[in-house]
């Protein structure tokens, strides 16, 4: 009876392994949809999208896949990113100005753009 269980364990751990790396390819499928799409953007800013002058959001623009999930954002040497985004106090030698810089969100839009390639990707599994 032992010996049942543990090929079946090692049987159930296999199967396991079969659906964490199918799951992990369509997720980094998915990412990388989400990923060209934030570098079009960048490379064709149109509304608020910001207007690159050094190009280092473009750089920055990363993903990086975990065993259970994905996640795109950015590295060096866009560090602003999230400024950007969202907006930021101005400031000028290390003082407050009182004023703010209004936001450009790029990141957000992209995944707004991507959602139903990315969902429809991500259900393949389920299929």
């Amino acid at each position: 009876m032992n010996s049942i269980n543990a090929v079946f364990k090692s049987y159930m751990k296999d199967v396991e392994k079969e659906i964490l790396k199918a799951d992990k390819e369509l997720r980094d499928k998915a990412a990388t949809v989400v990923v060209n799409e934030l570098k079009t953007m960048l490379n064709n800013p149109t509304g608020d999208v910001p207007k690159t002058v050094t190009g280092n959001l473009k750089k920055g623009v990363a993903k990086k896949n975990q065993r259970y999930s994905s996640i795109v954002g950015f590295k060096a040497p866009a560090y602003h990113a999230a400024n950007v985004e969202f907006g930021h106090d101005i400031v000028v030698n290390g003082k407050s100005t009182g004023k703010r810089a209004k936001p450009h969100p790029f990141l957000a839009p992209s995944f707004e753009k991507t959602k139903t390639e990315v969902i429809k990707i991500l259900s393949e599994s389920r299929t």
